[in-house]
């Protein structure tokens, strides 16, 4: 019944996860972007770290990367989309979920880059039209390198199974806080 709950708090949480307006400095608002979102800078720490605990040290952070910007490119032209939020938290949740259960972390780490396209896609919807290259060339930067920080801190968390399951529930607490905001 618990888990039920928390589901449908989900499901119906408010979009609080848009930083519209970068237009003033585009490369710049991009380069910081992934650092000043709680919601990405979750999401890219958690699939670097899974990529490592899954064995995926290319595939997963290049698909992410890919994912991230063709969602970003497809909410530069099409616009927002329903349930986009949704699929942002459900993201935390899911890498949290595979830090939390290593028999599942290479099934989850293949799930990651669609959430990574609905990330992408806030960050095409939320850049100013004439903007959108700068401030992208920046967030794929940047998300490139929290990505590797992530893979790091992942290769660490491999010998300690008590780390990996603190970060895990780092991950749960920052969705819990993304809810909240």
């Amino acid at each position: 019944m618990k888990k039920t709950l928390a589901f449908l708090l989900l499901m119906v949480a408010l979009p609080a996860f848009a930083h519209p307006g970068h237009d003033a400095n585009p490369l710049q608002d991009g380069l910081l972007h992934p650092l000043t979102g709680l919601d990405h800078l979750l999401m890219l720490l958690g699939t670097g770290a899974l990529a490592a605990l899954a064995r995926r040290p290319l595939s997963l952070p290049l698909a992410t990367l890919a994912a991230m910007f063709g969602g970003a490119v497809c909410g530069h032209l099409f616009g927002n989309v329903i349930g986009m939020e949704q699929m942002i938290v459900s993201s935390l949740l899911v890498a949290a979920a595979a830090l939390l259960l290593p028999s599942r972390q290479w099934l989850l780490s293949l799930i990651m880059p669609v959430f990574a396209l609905f990330h992408g896609w806030a960050h095409g919807v939320e850049a100013t039209p004439s903007a959108f290259w700068l401030f992208s060339a920046g967030f794929v930067t940047v998300s490139g390198l929290l990505l590797a920080a992530g893979f790091a801190g992942g290769c660490l968390l491999r010998r300690h199974p008590g780390l990996q399951k603190a970060f895990g529930g780092g991950l749960l607490a920052g969705a819990a806080l993304v809810l909240a905001g």
